[in-house]
């Protein structure tokens, strides 16, 4: 049951960090003008008004154009790091902690507490939750030796 759980935990976050990788990526795709969708001009427009409306807070300026290249890393991050759960490797942990790391670096960044730090907490919660239920193999194997 356990491994079931975990697995879910970890199919979640990695359909999560697919959709960061997607939605990152199209982002810039309308930004460079790849793509031309109104919906992707619209998202655009409001990171634009939102990191222009706290250019004197960011500890760090980024651009549109930096922000989603930010947006599409931490998806990557999380894609391959909840890949490397599912295969019980170390190095999917540290890139999960990465990944959270860099989630919120965003709310330092821009001094700004939303909505979507629940996202972050809940994302460290089954993270703590899946170093209990799917330790990593060298974890595991040192387990089962003692």
């Amino acid at each position: 049951m356990k491994n079931k759980i975990s697995i879910f935990i970890a199919v979640l976050l990695l359909g999560y960090g697919i959709i960061r990788v997607g939605v990152g990526g199209a982002l810039l795709a309308q930004t460079f003008e790849i793509v031309n969708i109104s919906e992707l001009n619209e998202a655009t427009l409001e990171v634009k008004q939102f990191i222009d409306a706290r250019a004197s807070k960011q500890q760090v300026s980024l651009t549109p154009i930096e922000y989603f290249a930010y947006i599409s890393m931490m998806g990557v991050l999380l894609t391959v790091g909840a890949i490397g759960i599912i295969a019980r490797k170390k190095w999917g942990f540290i890139l999960l902690w990465i990944y959270i790391a860099s989630h919120a670096a965003l709310f330092i960044n821009f001094k700004e507490i939303n909505p979507k730090i629940f996202v972050l907490l809940l994302q460290v919660i089954l993270l703590v939750v899946l170093i209990y239920l799917r330790p990593s193999r060298s974890s595991y194997a040192l387990e089962e030796t003692n």
